[in-house]
């Protein structure tokens, strides 16, 4: 099981918006799984405030892979 485990695990490395949104949401479109992925960001509060501190721009196509970092340790692996 412990091949299965490791399989699941996110690479860390920079995502597409929508790419690792639809990581999180699977089966949805993409405009809905970056809807809600958008909304469970600004839903936590630390985790809005670490990328703010490392200087995340909301309006860049993608997360880099610092921002990936700080998602995956608030949300948790999609």
């Amino acid at each position: 099981m412990d091949t299965t485990e490791e399989e699941k695990k996110i690479e860390l490395r920079a995502y597409d918006k929508g790419e690792l949104a639809l990581l999180y949401c699977p089966g949805r479109s993409q405009e809905t799984a970056m809807k809600t992925l958008t909304r469970w960001i600004n839903g936590c509060g630390q985790l809005v405030q670490a990328l703010r501190d490392i200087g995340y721009n909301s309006r860049r196509h993608r997360f880099l892979r610092q921002e990936v970092e700080q998602i995956v340790r608030y949300l948790g692996e999609p």
